[in-house]
């Protein structure tokens, strides 16, 4: 358009100049008419440039749209997580400006409600004491891989992997967090765990898992200034029954003993097979003024499931329990093994004393 316009412009320039020089008289009102069809042209140029504009402006925006919907249909087709939140100077996880369709469906939220929450919102209660300090480490480096728990809408755990990355869009600093669920591998986890730390024969916990659940009894018994009841057991007469009856009878006696455990002792209880046919139980009590209370309930329970389990099984086997107890705080629990061996003297010292008792009536 520019190059035919420039032609027009040429033209009549030479055509006013040989007008002039054949005929004067004419000049003014051919002048005229050249400067009307010169603005009627230029109208026509500058329409035709707005309109060539204007569609390449149209053009630019339906592919910008384009754009932004291929983006959006990528966003929302991924499986994972994905949360866009403000990333504050202090450390605290900010406003959360956009997510996916996935964090809609995994956490159980609207879009309209994550956008009114904050990034620390979708986190598990025990989880937000490290916010700060991962938003420290990703101002240093600008991306940074972690687990943490996220929780829904309701109130489910939901373990996840997150890879976080710093982003700069039109001004904003935001974060980008990615989550991917791992509760699968976690399940897997805390299965093979099971191998290692649960006694095959009873299911219950083994010498290994005890030790492991003991550091975490002495934290609980720390926090809340508690004392923790020791019980150390013996199976009467396995030898007698593996002899006699043999082993696969004496292992009915051990699976026998670990009723008896889950029985007498709560959900909460620590209850294990440390080996052979000696088992172990730790025990959280109340307050003080509730400790001798919890202890006789223990005991009461105790002899109750071993009377139920020996009227069971029959006088064949001839089922009963020695045991011995006593009660520690947090910092004696340091010392485990001392605790132990002494639960096991006093334990090994009514056996002895159950016998004397036996063998002074079969006498009398």
């Amino acid at each position: 358009m520019k190059r035919w316009t420039d032609i027009v412009l040429v033209t009549s320039a030479a055509a006013v100049a040989l007008a002039q020089w054949l005929v004067p008289s004419a000049m003014g009102s051919l002048l005229g008419l050249l400067l009307f069809g010169l603005v009627v042209l230029t109208v026509v140029s500058q329409r035709h440039a707005i309109s060539t504009t204007l569609e390449s402006l149209n053009a630019a925006h339906k592919e910008q749209l384009e754009s932004e919907r291929r983006y959006r249909a990528l966003f929302d087709a991924t499986s994972d997580v994905i949360l866009v939140h403000r990333f504050e100077e202090d450390g605290r996880p900010g406003q959360i400006v956009e997510v996916n369709e996935a964090a809609c469906l995994g956490l159980g939220y609207s879009r309209t409600q994550l956008l009114s929450m904050t990034a620390e919102d979708v986190l598990a209660p025990e989880s937000r004491n490290q916010v700060r300090e991962r938003a420290h480490a990703l101002a240093d480096a600008g991306t940074l891989a972690y687990e943490t728990v996220q929780i829904t809408s309701d109130r489910q755990r939901m373990p996840v992997e997150v890879t976080a990355r710093i982003v700069d869009i039109g001004g904003r600093r935001l974060c980008l967090t990615v989550s991917h669920s791992i509760a699968a591998h976690k399940e897997l986890e805390e299965f093979l765990r099971s191998l290692t730390d649960v006694d095959e024969l009873t299911g219950l916990l083994n010498r290994r898992g005890f030790f492991v659940k003991v550091d975490e009894v002495r934290r609980k018994a720390r926090r809340g200034d508690r004392q923790v009841l020791i019980t150390y057991f013996d199976v009467d007469g396995l030898k007698r029954v593996n002899d006699e009856m043999g082993h696969a009878e004496g292992d009915k006696l051990l699976v026998a003993a670990a009723d008896v455990l889950r029985t007498a002792f709560r959900e909460q209880d620590i209850v294990a097979r440390l080996g052979g046919d000696e088992f172990v139980a730790l025990a959280m009590l109340g307050r003080r003024h509730d400790e001798a209370l919890d202890r006789q309930t223990i005991a009461l329970r105790l002899e109750q499931a071993v009377q139920a389990k020996r009227e069971e099984m029959g006088e064949e086997y001839d089922f009963s329990v020695s045991l011995g107890s006593m009660v520690a705080n947090h910092l004696e629990l340091c010392r485990i093994d001392e605790l132990l061996a002494r639960a096991d003297a006093q334990m090994y010292e009514a056996k002895r004393a159950r016998g004397r008792e036996r063998a002074a009536i079969a006498s009398s």
